[in-house]
């Protein structure tokens, strides 16, 4: 089975959150303000997203927990757009680089530095007025980040006790198959000698 690649997926999870943002801030809802709903929004794509990275990294989503916890507390204090939005990006970047993806630190930095400076910058000088413009935003800023996967190696780093583990049951199999074969070749070798 082929795994999905981070490139394509965050750029198809882009599509996504921003047919989702735009539905949640073109809602109805007089309770909530537009800035409220959007960021709830932007949150529960980052939750999700984050999710994936999860996914296609092979680390367990409980990892997640304290960048989420973190968010949550900002997302319930940010009383704008903007200042839930950039505690955000840092957050992305802590999860993508720190949890999901760990290694050299110099290459990750640098790659989360460019990606997130210029994702925000192409929505905030690009974006256009209104709801389609805040969806727009948000995938250009996804198609940008899908670009972090290009300057640094996705490849999760496999736990050598994981690696031996698994040449030692290949091994297994292996030797299983072939003791079947065997005694398979000497009952049709007694079959027909009778």
């Amino acid at each position: 089975m082929n795994r999905i690649s981070p490139i394509t997926a965050t750029a198809i999870f882009g599509g996504a959150a921003a047919l989702l943002s735009a539905g949640a801030i073109s809602l109805p809802l007089h309770f909530a303000a537009w800035p409220a709903r959007l960021n709830t929004a932007l949150f529960l794509c980052l939750a999700a997203y984050a999710a994936l990275l999860a996914r296609l990294s092979g680390k367990p989503g409980r990892a997640l927990a304290a960048p989420l916890l973190l968010l949550s507390a900002v997302l319930a204090s940010a009383d704008s757009v903007t200042g839930f939005v950039i505690p955000a990006a840092a957050g992305l970047a802590w999860i993508r680089s720190g949890v999901c993806f760990p290694g050299p630190v110099v290459r990750r930095a640098a790659a989360e530095i460019l990606t997130m400076a210029a994702g925000l910058a192409l929505c905030g000088v690009l974006r256009p007025s209104g709801i389609a413009g805040w969806a727009l935003g948000l995938w250009m800023f996804f198609l940008i980040q899908a670009l972090y996967f290009a300057f640094v190696d996705p490849a999760p780093a496999q736990d050598p006790r994981q690696a031996l583990r698994s040449r030692a049951q290949a091994l297994l199999r292996e030797r299983k198959l072939e003791r079947a074969f065997s005694e398979l070749q000497l009952s049709s070798q007694r079959d027909s000698d009778t």
